[in-house]
């Protein structure tokens, strides 16, 4: 339900924010302090002679204070109306290249000044674990049962994370992504008939609030950073509870977690190429620059001392793609992992177009060949 209602809006927390400032995980940070004092005591559970061992004391729900909600500001004001005097004289076009150069530098994300990048479905999808975690050390013969139940609601959301905003050729990029969303396509999720003694969860369905056909917004760039970086904070919180799942899962059952560890969570992280291909496909007129490149000749008494024209395009599509990623920055700080696998991808899909470009050249004469080979190499 949470999934189909999501419009993978960034979630405001504080920089500071971990897991056990959950309710749901504060019993971890008591088990601490209950163990660091019966280490402390020497006597056990029955040094105190009055209070029977057996008796817990219900926690109280306290009060949740990582969330990083801050107040309106003048930060939203035009910078020309915060000024002392507004200039006279300066026209529209003065005014949209300062603009323009304005919008071109992208705001990183800075894990000292920024919390971590999550929506309030992961928020959710945090408090069950959490609860499952609680049972898992409650109800310790059906702990197995519950790291399943744990690792399928993961699993669940990693696939309407691919779902949602991944690219369709996974299975030629990423074989092994590609057969482990296979398996909990198969396994979890509602086929056309139910199974019968299965899980047959609904398939996850994305808001039609989402838009990802907008060029203007990099094709949903918001949304997909948000999702994709999402899932990959909650992988990491997974790791930060490697130990206590060690020691609540039975030792023949250990396989079933190493496993979980060593292959579900690392694919979880590669499912970011698989979701920003999607963008670097489309990002920029790559056919309009095959075609400019289709329309030159390579003779070498026409060179030119300067570029060719598909060349210009290709920089204008650049620097317009740059500019498209600082408005986005404005509304979530970018990962610089991710800032620069954007990048390496799209540069990969113009070393694609110029490998065509080059190779569909009608007439390129020995001598040609070599810049052409220059021209590849420094683009």
């Amino acid at each position: 339900m949470f999934l189909n209602m999501e419009l993978w809006e960034l979630l405001p927390v504080k920089p500071t924010f971990t897991t056990l400032q959950l309710n749901e995980f504060r019993f971890m940070a008591s088990k601490k302090n209950d163990k660091k004092k019966l280490s402390e005591s020497g006597d056990g559970y029955f040094s105190d002679k009055t209070t029977s061992p057996f008796i817990f004391a219900h926690e109280s729900v306290m009060e949740e204070s990582f969330f990083d909600f801050q107040e309106d500001s003048d930060s939203d004001i035009d910078e020309e109306l915060k000024q002392d005097f507004v200039e006279d004289g300066v026209t529209d076009t003065d005014k949209g290249n300062k603009r323009k150069k304005m919008t071109s530098k992208v705001t990183f994300h800075n894990s000292s000044r920024d919390g971590p990048i999550l929506t309030n479905t992961t928020l959710n999808v945090l408090r069950y674990l959490g609860k499952y975690m609680l049972m898992m050390d409650s109800l310790k013969p059906i702990a197995f049962d519950v790291l399943l139940s744990m690792s399928q609601l993961f699993e669940y959301y990693m696939y309407a994370v691919y779902m949602f905003f991944g690219s369709t050729n996974v299975e030629s990029s990423n074989p092994r992504l590609a057969q482990l969303l296979l398996k909990i396509q198969s396994s979890i999720i509602l086929a056309d008939e139910p199974r019968p003694n299965g899980i047959n969860i609904p398939a996850p369905q994305v808001s039609d609030l989402i838009n990802l056909h907008d060029s203007q917004n990099l094709f949903g760039l918001k949304e997909r950073l948000i999702a994709t970086e999402s899932l990959v904070f909650l992988a990491s919180q997974f790791d930060l509870w490697k130990e206590y799942l060690d020691n609540q899962i039975p030792a023949d059952k250990l396989n079933f977690l190493n496993q979980f560890y060593n292959q579900t969570l690392p694919l979880s992280r590669e499912l970011r190429e698989a979701v920003y291909s999607g963008v670097a496909s489309k990002a920029m007129s790559y056919n309009a620059i095959l075609q400019l490149m289709g329309n030159v000749k390579w003779e070498i008494r026409e060179l030119m001392s300067e570029p060719n024209s598909y060349v210009y395009v290709m920089l204008q599509e650049m620097e317009a793609m740059q500019q498209k990623i600082s408005v986005v920055s404005t509304f979530v700080p970018i990962p610089v992992e991710v800032y620069q696998m954007i990048w390496t991808l799209s540069i990969r899909e113009l070393c694609h177009v110029f490998l065509e470009g080059f190779g569909s050249a009608r007439k390129c004469t020995h001598e040609v060949e070599p810049g052409c080979s220059w021209i590849f190499s420094s683009s």
